[in-house]
């Protein structure tokens, strides 16, 4: 990568020239405006790093893009500790992509200027289809992470029990008997989208969670539905971190136990424990939820926030997509007054 520094400053000079090895980057450093519009005549750089003067840097910002107009040049701007709103906002308006404060450090410097190569590797993501989309809800169906559920469910569980699980799609065919389920609640209130996922046993594996996870063969089914709480909250954390690698945020609930039955919409998985005859099943289900809106002083615990709520003053007092506490929900209601309305997920 070739690079053009434009510095005054002899020792800010040769400090950026330090910090960019040279087995990488390809630098001229000049002093002036004059030498380095010759240096862009002769030989476009693709990244220019130029101290931005207390005059007239918006005008050499302009230069340096127009200079050739068939370059993509990426402008870094030099700025001092304290610069004006005004200042940062006509660089910008004259085509600057980027600022660093003085004073200078070499992390920085190096991490900004590879910023171009970061920029077009997620340029090419967007470009493909992806559940990521600013301008539409996330299709969570088309995440990574759901359509690996079983794997990214099935790893977390195996540590947590301590044994190869082998993954299969689809509910589990050899079921036999009474189930117990546990299924935890996630939501993305902000686009109205509930994930439901459950861990479904029979019990042949209710024996297994006895034996393997509580240690106690005859333990109680109040126990046996305490483990199920828990490999459900397991998988529910698998996957609210496998989604945020993908920019998608869950709000995860708390797990319950409930009676299941197979929605006719859904992803299924199972885990065969390896060594035994015991399964799981992992079933994921997403669904639509309508968000209610809400006096303040009617906000309850288990509530989840569609949007950032700020105060007059713009202070971010609960980010959307926080699960509300019942002491949270108070002190909203104190600061808001109870004439306020928030929109909400309902609580699960």
């Amino acid at each position: 990568m070739r690079i053009l520094l434009i510095d005054e400053r002899k020792n800010e000079r040769d400090a950026i020239l330090k910090a960019l090895p040279k087995t990488a980057y390809e630098v001229e450093a000049v002093a002036d405006e004059r030498a380095a519009l010759e240096s862009v005549a002769r030989l476009p750089p693709e990244v220019v790093i130029f101290s931005s003067p207390a005059k007239g840097g918006e005008e050499l910002a302009r230069k340096l893009r127009n200079k050739d107009a068939s370059t993509q040049v990426y402008l870094l701007a030099i700025v001092d500790s304290t610069p004006a709103h005004k200042e940062l906002s006509g660089l910008f308006a004259a085509g600057v992509n980027d600022f660093v404060r003085r004073p200078l450090v070499d992390a920085e410097i190096l991490e900004r200027v590879k910023a171009p190569s970061r920029l077009i590797r997620w340029a090419r993501s967007v470009q493909k289809p992806t559940a990521f989309d600013f301008t539409a809800a996330p299709d969570v169906a088309q995440l990574r992470a759901w359509q690996r559920l079983g794997s990214v469910v099935g790893d977390d569980l195996a540590q947590m029990a301590g044994q190869a699980f082998t993954v299969k799609e689809g509910f589990p065919r050899r079921f036999s008997g009474e189930t117990k389920c546990a299924t935890i609640p996630m939501s993305l209130a902000g686009d109205q989208l509930e994930i439901r996922l459950s861990v479904v046993l029979d019990r042949v594996s209710f024996d297994w969670v006895r034996s393997s996870l509580l240690g106690d063969p005859s333990a109680t089914n109040e126990a046996v539905n305490d483990a199920l709480r828990e490999l459900a909250n397991t998988a529910g954390g698998a996957l609210k971190r496998s989604a945020t690698d993908e920019s998608v945020t869950l709000t995860t609930g708390l797990p319950v136990n409930e009676p299941f039955t197979l929605p006719e919409t859904c992803t299924a998985w199972t885990l065969e424990i390896e060594g035994t005859n015991a399964v799981i099943g992992v079933v994921g289900q997403i669904r639509t939820k309508a968000n209610q809106r809400v006096s303040v002083d009617k906000l309850c615990e288990g509530m989840v926030i569609a949007y950032d709520v700020r105060s007059e003053a713009g202070i971010l007092l609960v980010p959307g997509g926080s699960r509300l506490t019942s002491t949270t929900a108070a002190k909203l209601a104190k600061i808001l007054g109870p004439k306020s309305f928030l929109e909400v997920a309902p609580a699960a």
